[in-house]
């Protein structure tokens, strides 16, 4: 799990070189394919800045919609080939 943008002082952590760095290191160290999961939390940066599952090159991001006009307590967990969604 890594912050996607930090709610303290805005900094943007760069999700995709994060995950591109992961994904060689549990390539190198031979883990089997799914063991790795990759997940950020984008609470604080949907809705202000661009967010894109596929461009990040994770399996799962969470957001919650009070940042943008849900009422508090409502979040979601998108899961990349998550049956649920395809299709």
């Amino acid at each position: 799990t890594c912050m996607h943008a930090n709610n303290e002082v805005g900094a943007l952590t760069d999700i995709a070189a994060v995950s591109q760095a992961c994904r060689q290191r549990a390539e190198e160290m031979k883990l089997p394919e799914g063991q790795l999961l990759i997940h950020t939390d984008a609470a604080q940066s949907v809705g202000k800045v661009p967010v894109s599952v596929k461009a990040m090159g994770v399996d799962m991001l969470t957001v919650v919609g009070h940042k943008f006009g849900a009422p508090k307590g409502i979040a979601a967990l998108v899961v990349v080939g998550d049956e649920l969604h395809e299709g």
